[in-house]
């Protein structure tokens, strides 16, 4: 699990050549903050290969379901995170310092404006945490 969170993080950080595609018209930093509907999707460039990534946010059952699929092809990895409504404010205002640091990448991909495995803070707190958590992946 530890090599698939820094695979997560290691993508996130050395990409600078990307193309993206936005599908949400708000930011997520809002979206986060009262868990409305989002989606975003993106690719990232690295080492020659691209990656896919699919973002959404809904709410279930008192809980607010955030999902990063990592993919290619058919292989994929998932990681899904179920937020208390408590953890909501601390979220969003997170994810906005983050974006409010990271200006200058955001604008060259969007993606990452709700890609929260690129944000140290929130890593650490709930992401690293399986009761929090977890990750999914295709086999080969």
């Amino acid at each position: 699990m530890k090599k698939m969170l820094f695979y997560f993080l290691l993508v996130a950080f050395i990409c600078l050549n990307t193309t993206y595609a936005l599908e949400s018209n708000q930011n997520f930093p809002q979206a986060i903050k009262t868990c409305m509907e989002y989606s975003q999707t993106g690719s990232i460039a690295h080492n020659g290969e691209v990656f896919n990534i699919l973002i959404t946010l809904e709410k279930s059952k008192n809980k607010c379901v955030y999902k990063e699929k990592i993919f290619q092809d058919k292989n994929y990895q998932l990681l899904t995170c179920n937020f208390d409504e408590s953890q909501l404010p601390f979220l969003s205002d997170s994810m906005q310092r983050f974006n409010n640091t990271f200006k200058k990448e955001i604008a060259k991909n969007k993606i990452f404006e709700a890609k929260m495995t690129t944000n140290g803070e929130i890593f650490q707190k709930y992401l690293a945490n399986p009761k929090y958590c977890q990750i999914t992946h295709s086999k080969k």
